[in-house]
């Protein structure tokens, strides 16, 4: 008997579920995220970690999202932000983690400033990130350095006159950062909160450096596209973040070429790049007939990965699984809208 049940479990969580047993499978994968991390919330003062104890910029903000986006409510309290704030550097980012030595880091304050866009946050609270963010500028915005580029260390192909967002400073572009400071400045833009030649100069470039850093088939590795003249593979959770920044650029072969190429991978065994997947994928429902199709099987593969949260170290995959099994995603961090 024992034998019997144990078969009949295994074939319940391995075969292809449909119609409405894949939307309550879904619904209580959901359910049982929400609920890790809401146990994981660190104690007072609060917020998330990626594992252990050490506050994390990048898992305090998705992990807000996903909470958020689970309740009726689309705005948090500023106690609910105050862990997120506490760490805000005087010019207005955030480094990775919640050390008072570390360095800002251009990804946790891009999506710090996201998160706080979306749960109305007060503008004052970030408005000098955005200023922060315009004005940055990585390493190959040097005229010095795009020559030292251009003439000696040309190991790697890319143009640097096109540049985006560095991972911290004095460092070049790379293409994570890049696509989470384009989706936030442009959803601050679309909000009225920054505006100027400026502003749009910055996306410009930025927009620039992710279509030359493209892989040659589609997709985007983590930096350049090819090292020592041998082409790249692409990465999926960076394809699926730069998609998702390039939202607005679908007409582009290479958009479209990257799309279908990610949509090809929704059968990767890592929850982490599914979601990141799903997410992206979900704001191009509207110009691709077979992002819809793709996008049921990879919540359906999404709920079998993170059966079981406890198993789950990274808080960040947590939170992102969360969002992604969301009902028709009715807060998509990362969808920059036309």
């Amino acid at each position: 008997m024992h034998v019997m049940l144990t078969s009949a479990k295994f074939l319940f969580r391995m075969a292809p579920p449909s119609g409405r047993f894949a939307f309550e499978r879904q619904r209580l994968a959901r359910c049982r995220l929400l609920a890790e991390l809401r146990y994981r919330r660190l104690p007072r003062p609060g917020g998330w970690s990626h594992w252990g104890a050490q506050f994390g910029i990048e898992p305090t903000s998705l992990a807000l999202l996903a909470l958020c986006s689970s309740s009726a409510e689309s705005t948090v309290t500023r106690e609910e932000l105050e862990p997120l704030l506490a760490c805000q550097r005087t010019n207005g980012l955030w480094p990775a983690i919640g050390d008072g030595a570390a360095g800002v880091s251009f990804w946790a304050s891009a999506i710090a400033v996201n998160t706080l866009l979306i749960l109305g946050a007060t503008p004052e609270t970030f408005a000098a990130s955005l200023d922060s963010l315009v004005h940055c500028r990585p390493l190959e915005a040097s005229w010095l350095v795009r020559l030292k580029f251009r003439l000696s260390d040309r190991q790697v192909r890319f143009d640097p006159t096109k540049y985006g967002w560095a991972r911290v400073p004095d460092t070049v572009s790379w293409v994570v950062p890049t696509s989470m400071a384009l989706i936030t400045l442009e959803r601050a833009q679309r909000q009225g909160l920054i505006s100027g030649s400026e502003l749009q100069n910055r996306l410009r470039l930025a927009t620039e450096m992710l279509l030359d850093r493209a892989c040659p088939g589609g997709g985007w590795n983590a930096g350049n596209a090819v090292v020592y003249g041998v082409p790249l593979r692409p990465h999926i959770d960076v394809t699926a973040l730069a998609l998702a920044a390039l939202r607005l650029h679908y007409d582009l072969p290479i958009v479209r070429n990257s799309l279908t190429w990610m949509l090809n991978r929704i059968d990767c065994p890592s929850a982490y790049s599914l979601a990141w997947v799903i997410l992206s994928a979900a704001t191009y429902k509207d110009v691709r007939s077979d992002v819809s199709p793709a996008l049921e099987n990879a919540r359906d593969r999404l709920a079998a990965l993170v059966d079981d949260p406890r198993e789950i170290q990274d808080t960040s995959t947590i939170a992102l699984a969360a969002l992604a099994l969301g009902p028709e995603i009715p807060i998509n961090p990362f969808e920059v809208k036309t």
